[in-house]
């Protein structure tokens, strides 16, 4: 299970002790109420190529979440250097200098993937909401939807009208959605051998969809960081 703080045992306690982490507890305390960091979910597939799906899961909600108005999102680069990590909760957002945390799991089969996620409050370890998602991945675009209304639902963020309502499926093609995924990780990683694969995946997208405007951002994105 990707939970990492044990629910505190008496209302009002907080899970952290300790000098450490009573300084993260009195930090958190100050960080603003509608903040979050998305932690990278954990890939509970027994199958390492299939990290690329769990990680790219986790970007894609960062990047719906921080388009959001009126929450503050810690950006990708600082939540994925806690990747794999097993320290407390409240020091990991503490350093993300954010006031709660949504992390985890994604277990990938076949054509069917179940996706647990859970929004913990750092300063006392509590779930503000937690939920599991049995689906297709044909239906992975609604639970990235859904994960995200949830979630600034639980922090009382308010949304305006055109980003309540579902937005648009970047692609119809499930296969090319999960190519442009491995190309986001391959980019991710870098290197010569890194953004090589990186754009064969993007042109396998577009390939598979000529309308997948992000596949396209990917490619260019990957020639400018190669020309830095």
């Amino acid at each position: 299970s990707p939970e990492r703080v044990p629910a505190p045992a008496e209302p009002g306690q907080t899970a952290a002790e300790g000098p450490e982490q009573a300084a993260a507890a009195k930090f958190l305390s100050t960080a603003p109420e509608q903040s979050v960091a998305v932690l990278p979910f954990v890939n509970m597939s027994g199958d390492p190529d299939k990290e690329y799906f769990s990680d790219g899961l986790s970007e894609e909600l960062l990047n719906a979440l921080a388009g959001i108005p009126g929450l503050f999102v810690a950006a990708r680069t600082s939540s994925f250097h806690f990747k794999g990590s097993t320290g407390d909760i409240a020091d990991i957002a503490r350093q993300l200098r954010v006031r709660n945390v949504l992390e985890g799991s994604v277990r990938a089969a076949g054509g069917r993937v179940r996706i647990t996620a859970q929004l913990i409050d750092a300063t006392n370890g509590y779930h503000l909401w937690s939920d599991t998602f049995d689906r297709t991945l044909d239906d992975v675009f609604a639970v990235q939807d859904e994960i995200s209304l949830r979630v600034a639902d639980a922090l009382k963020v308010a949304l305006l009208k055109e980003t309540s309502s579902a937005p648009k499926r970047p692609t119809v093609n499930t296969e090319a959605y999960l190519a442009y995924l491995r190309g986001q990780q391959l980019s991710n990683e870098g290197g010569v051998k890194g953004y090589s694969k990186a754009i064969e995946q993007y042109q396998r997208a577009v390939a598979l969809d000529l309308e997948f405007a992000q596949a396209y951002a990917g490619i260019a994105m990957v020639w400018a960081n190669q020309f830095e």
